[in-house]
C-alpha cells in the first residue's frame, strides 16, 4: 500500500514542495503530464461527509484521466514538483485499493500515482483513487470495510471510512489514515483522510 507523502507545507530535508515517500515505485507506461494551474500556498483539508443520498437530478462526476481527477491546486503542486500522473489500472505492477471490495473494483476506476513517472526508481510519489459505483455496490462495499475494522464518519455530501494507524504507519495530523469516501455517486480513496481533498469535488 502506498505510503502517505508530506504535504508541501512542511520543510523536509529533500527540498521545497517535495512530498514524502508513499509505497514502493511501480513501472507501468505514463498516462499524461500534470498542466499549470493556478498559484496555490497551502495544501487543502479535506472535510468529513454524510450519509449518502440518492440525487436523481444531479449527475455524477466522470473522471477519464488522472489529470481531470484531482483539483487545479494539486495539479499546480504537481507541475511545480516536476511530476507527472498516469493510472495504474490493468498495469502489471500496480495497485487498486478498490479490489478488496466485493464483486472487485468498480468499471471506470481510476487508481492514480503522481511522482516523477513510472519509468523512474523511487518511493517519493503519492496516491489517489476514484471509481464511479452504484448505491448496492457502495453498500456492499461499506459493510466489507467495517467488518475490516475501518471507523465510519459521518459529514456533509458523503460517508468516509478511515483507519488509525497509530504509531508507524502514515496518517494525517487528526490521526486519520487510509480513507474512503463515499459521496453517493462516486467512491474515493487517500492515503490519508487529508489527501482526499485533492481529488476533485463531484461536479
Amino acid at each position: 500500500m502506498a505510503n502517505r507523502p508530506l504535504l508541501p507545507v512542511v520543510l523536509i530535508v529533500t527540498g521545497v514542495l517535495s512530498l514524502s515517500a508513499c509505497s514502493a515505485a511501480n513501472t507501468p507506461a505514463a498516462e499524461t503530464s500534470a498542466p499549470a494551474a493556478s498559484p496555490v500556498s497551502s495544501a487543502p483539508s479535506a472535510s468529513p461527509a454524510a450519509e449518502p443520498r440518492s440525487t436523481p437530478d444531479a449527475a455524477p462526476p466522470v473522471f477519464t484521466s488522472c489529470d481531470e481527477a484531482i483539483t487545479p491546486e494539486f495539479r499546480q503542486m504537481v507541475a511545480d514538483n516536476g511530476w507527472v500522473g498516469w493510472n495504474m489500472v490493468g498495469q502489471q505492477i500496480g495497485h487498486s485499493p478498490f479490489d478488496v471490495f466485493p464483486g472487485g473494483a468498480p468499471t471506470g476506476q481510476l487508481s492514480c500515482r503522481f511522482g516523477a513517472g513510472p519509468e523512474v526508481a523511487t518511493d517519493n510519489v503519492l496516491d489517489l483513487a476514484w471509481a464511479p459505483i452504484d448505491e448496492a455496490a457502495a453498500q456492499s462495499a461499506q459493510k466489507y470495510l467495517a467488518e475490516a475494522g475501518f471507523q465510519r464518519i459521518e459529514g456533509t455530501g458523503a460517508t468516509q471510512w478511515a483507519t488509525r494507524p497509530g504509531d508507524g504507519g502514515w496518517a494525517d495530523d487528526d490521526g486519520w489514515g487510509e480513507t474512503y469516501s463515499f459521496t453517493g455517486t462516486d467512491v474515493r480513496w487517500a492515503v490519508t483522510r487529508e489527501d482526499l481533498a485533492y481529488i476533485a469535488p463531484a461536479a
